[in-house]
């Protein structure tokens, strides 16, 4: 399965076409039910074993689950894996922050190393 950024020439420019094993509907099921709880350390916990349970997959694709689910939990890369934030607002600021646009992000993502450590 292909897995593309909603901006296809971000992932182009950058050379990547990435594939991935698709998300259990467990695992999908896992990360709605985490953010339900609106607790950023649970939802960094559930990401976590998902990704443990299925290294093959990538942050991007759980930030696409995020996403068809209308999750409040939002997937910001940082140079130790990721963090999560809540809330469309928050996550426009981190990624200012760490002075990169959301598309730019979403590429961070799909490239990441999947451990949080």
């Amino acid at each position: 399965m292909l897995i593309y950024c909603r901006d296809h020439r971000t992932i182009a420019r950058r050379g990547a076409i990435l594939i991935v094993m698709p998300l259990s509907d467990q695992h999908r099921h896992a990360l709605l039910l985490a953010d339900r709880t609106h607790d950023v350390g649970v939802v960094t916990t559930v990401v976590a074993e998902v990704l443990t349970a299925n290294p093959e997959t990538n942050l991007l694709e759980i930030e696409q689950a995020f996403r068809e689910g209308a999750a409040a939990a939002y997937l910001v890369a940082t140079s130790d894996g990721f963090e999560v934030v809540l809330g469309l607002m928050a996550m426009l600021a981190a990624v200012g922050k760490a002075g990169v646009t959301s598309a730019e992000n979403r590429a961070a993502l799909a490239a990441a190393k999947t451990s949080k450590s």
